[in-house]
């Protein structure tokens, strides 16, 4: 028996026939088979390695064969009686183990011939009852090396040299075989072809590519009359600010000019494409009123062919394309082409469904929304098919409320219930009240003379301002980068009566920044929903009421998918919220905390089944001491708080 080599976890050569159970013949047989299973583990993880320890101490398998058994054993009666052994499989394996003859180049490279080369590839157990003849094993020519063994058997096997073997890790001089890896019981869905089309759309939009056809038209003229490259036509200001403009910096700007405006002829493309299939249409109903309509679809197609100079094959090819294009249009608008990524070929030719349309239709207004306030110019491109080129939507991203199919409405009426003047103002960072703090920020951790104050105390790295100079990469989307994109988010209309939320329309992976809480940095208010903070120094409160960000309409839940995080940037204390894993089309939600709902006479909406405040009104209510207050009277707008998107 070879030595070292166990023959399975719990069930080797010490388990004794008592100790194994006696179930029915069904679970008897799955019991086997279980243990099969674990002694074929065994074998396959731990054999290759103690063969190699076996040729290495120079055994010779020509001369001493190996021989590999598994039985089990009994304890004999009595103190002092040798155990019985119960033979069960056995194998040969001194003809598996091939001769390996190196190289003149490994020899000549200074590495230690191997002795012998391991090329098991299959083992067959012959078991004590087995009507399969042992012999029959030599019909297996990888096993005794007749033939030539696989390249992943010789990877896996061959011990040439002395590197570890890729299915081995090596430690402390010893080679132990490798840990197989498990597979998840729950492997993680891959999106839809449909998923990853919205997501594209999304990802675009919300880029930093700006989709301006006037910039497109002014950059398009690559070489000047004098055969000089055209480079350096950007703003001043952004030229400016760049110390000097070697051949690097050109080529930056040159090749993000030639992308962008790839991306816009792209977009005007398919604009004209899927126009096209409506002008074919219009076509083929003209000339229908002089002849059968099929007839007239092969006219038109004939008219087609002869000015594109294409054959009627390769003009139906792509005519099945481009009436992808324009059954998307006709349920997501224009915007979805314009926007759409590389996917969209794929997608107009497999993934067009009914289902598809309808939900396509209820992004339509949410695409437009974005893509206005993001890209105020892009509905120029429609000019070249002559549709309208107004936008519909003007101002902020979050100056709109989406709902459910049905277009945008304005922020502010959704909040004339609480206050009929009610207006917001979004801040890229926040602003210290100076009636209570002065010219002092609370925030402050660090003095700006301190040279620690441009060390990140999370990751030790350096921060700055200056991406070419920031080391900091964390939360990387909002500290230290070029320019901060828009996170992907939008506000809508709640279902179940919390006013507005905040809507997620990409997944956002765990540990990347929502946004950080901005606000008026301030003190002493009370009645108010405020973000509490604090430092060595000071306590202070940021408040969402008239000026702030996104982050003040993101909704509290029991399982929230979102944490509040304190973060230190450049010696000033930020609260960042950051994801825990948000799915797109989901609402962002955060734990309020129990310092929030202390004392607060509100019933929780969040649904979720682990709810922790969803009896708290009714408790309150049932109270002896508030019936007594009350005098059975409900009091006006107890139904509603300050802002109602809780």
């Amino acid at each position: 028996m070879v030595p070292g080599l166990s023959s399975g976890d719990g069930v080797g050569a010490n388990t004794t026939p008592q100790q194994l159970a006696r179930p029915s013949a069904g679970s008897h047989k799955r019991g086997m088979d279980e243990i099969a299973q674990q002694l074929a583990m065994q074998v396959s993880e731990q054999l290759p390695a103690v063969l190699e320890a076996i040729l290495r101490a120079g055994h010779d398998p020509a001369s001493q064969p190996l021989h590999l058994e598994c039985s089990l054993t009994t304890p004999g009666q009595g103190s002092g009686l040798i155990d019985n052994r119960l033979p069960v499989a056995a194998v040969n394996i001194s003809n598996a183990i091939v001769p390996f003859n190196p190289s003149p180049l490994t020899e000549s490279s200074g590495a230690t011939p191997s002795v012998g080369s391991i090329g098991l590839p299959h083992v067959q157990w012959q078991g004590k009852n087995s009507t399969t003849p042992a012999t029959s094993q030599a019909k297996d020519p990888d096993l005794y090396g007749s033939e030539r063994p696989t390249k992943r058997a010789r990877q896996r096997y061959d011990i040439a040299s002395d590197a570890v073997p890729t299915s081995a890790v090596q430690r402390n001089g010893n080679v132990e075989p490798a840990r197989k890896k498990r597979i998840p019981t729950n492997p993680a869905l891959q999106p839809s072809t449909f998923d990853k089309f919205i997501t594209g759309i999304w990802d675009s939009i919300y880029s930093s590519i700006r989709m301006d056809p006037a910039e497109v038209i002014e950059q398009w003229q690559a070489i000047e009359s004098s055969g000089q490259p055209k480079l350096l036509t950007e703003d001043q200001h952004e030229v400016t600010t760049r110390n000097s403009l070697g051949n690097f910096g050109r080529m930056n700007i040159l090749t993000r000019k030639i992308s962008q405006t790839g991306k816009t002829f792209r977009s005007l493309e398919i604009i004209v494409q899927a126009h096209w299939v409506q002008c074919f249409d219009d076509r083929v109903a003209e000339l229908a009123t002089e002849m059968p309509r099929e007839k007239a679809k092969r006219a038109a197609m004939s008219e087609a062919c002869g000015d594109f100079g294409w054959t009627d094959k390769e003009l139906r090819n792509k005519t099945a394309i481009w009436r992808g294009y324009s059954d998307i249009k006709d349920a997501a608008g224009w915007v979805a082409l314009v926007f759409a990524s590389t996917g969209l070929y794929r997608f107009s030719k497999y993934s067009l469904t009914n289902e598809t349309f309808d939900k396509l239709r209820a992004l339509r207004h949410r695409f437009e929304l974005a893509a206005d306030t993001c890209h105020p110019k892009w509905r120029v491109l429609l000019g070249i098919i002559g549709a309208p080129t107004e936008r519909k939507y003007i101002g902020h991203p979050h100056d709109w409320v989406v709902e459910a199919g049905d277009e945008a409405i304005p922020l502010a009426p959704t909040y004339y219930q609480w206050d009929p003047n009610f207006s917001y103002k979004h801040l890229d960072g926040s602003v210290v009240d100076e009636e209570a703090w002065g010219g002092y920020d609370p925030r402050t951790v660090m003095a700006d003379t301190d040279p620690a104050m441009a060390t990140c105390q999370s990751c030790g790295e350096h921060q700055s301002d200056d991406p070419r100079q920031n080391v900091c990469s964390c939360y990387a989307n909002l500290y230290g980068c070029s320019k901060p994109n828009l996170v992907p988010l939008q506000i809508f209309r709640t279902p179940n009566g919390k006013n507005n939320g905040l809507l997620a329309c990409c997944p956002i992976e765990k540990g990347l920044a929502v946004g950080e809480f901005v606000g008026e940095i301030t003190s002493g208010l009370a009645g108010l929903d405020v973000m509490i903070g604090e430092t060595d120094q000071a306590t202070y409160q940021i408040w969402q009421g008239r000026q702030g960000n996104h982050t003040k309409f993101v909704n509290h839940s029991c399982a929230p998918n979102s944490h509040f995080e304190r973060f230190v940037w450049l010696g000033k204390q930020r609260i960042v919220l950051a994801s825990l894993g948000i799915e797109a089309g989901g609402e962002v939600t955060v734990d309020y905390g129990e310092t929030y709902w202390h004392n607060l006479d509100k019933e929780c909406k969040c649904g979720q089944p682990c709810c922790r405040y969803k009896d708290r009104r009714r408790q309150v209510d049932a109270s002896p001491e508030r019936r007594q207050l009350l005098g059975g009277a409900k009091v006006d707008g107890e139904d509603s708080d300050e802002e109602g998107n809780r």
